[in-house]
């Protein structure tokens, strides 16, 4: 829906500060977090299908591949847990816990970035 609307680019534009520029990461992947709250294998799945491969590392160095398996495995849970979150805590606590791991994991993915390639890189 994204692709056929023509919001692909404008979507990532508007995240690229975020994956361009600190998690050095190339622009397309905005879009695949996003894709990542409905549910967390649809980030690789997404990536695969945008790349047009499986073939990661054809596409993405070493670093930018730790630091989005790194952020997608820690920032916002999936919707359904999100859900569960909700029901358990309240709204106001879910969405405190969504916003803070969002937070943490953009803070340690942007770290990771800047250490790694200073080892790797």
């Amino acid at each position: 829906v994204f692709y056929a609307v023509g919001l692909l680019t404008p979507v990532n534009n508007v995240l690229a500060p975020v994956t361009v520029f600190w998690l050095g990461l190339p622009i397309i992947v905005g879009i695949t977090l996003i894709f990542g709250i409905v549910r967390k294998e649809l980030t690789i799945l997404t990536l695969a299908v945008l790349f047009g491969s499986t073939n990661f590392a054809a596409f993405l160095t070493p670093v930018q591949l730790i630091v989005i398996a790194l952020v997608s495995m820690l920032y916002i849970p999936c919707i359904s847990v999100i859900l569960v979150l909700a029901s358990e805590f309240g709204w106001k606590r879910s969405l405190a816990i969504s916003f803070t791991e969002i937070v943490l994991a953009l803070l340690i993915g942007g770290i990771a970035f800047r250490l790694l390639s200073l080892f790797m890189g």
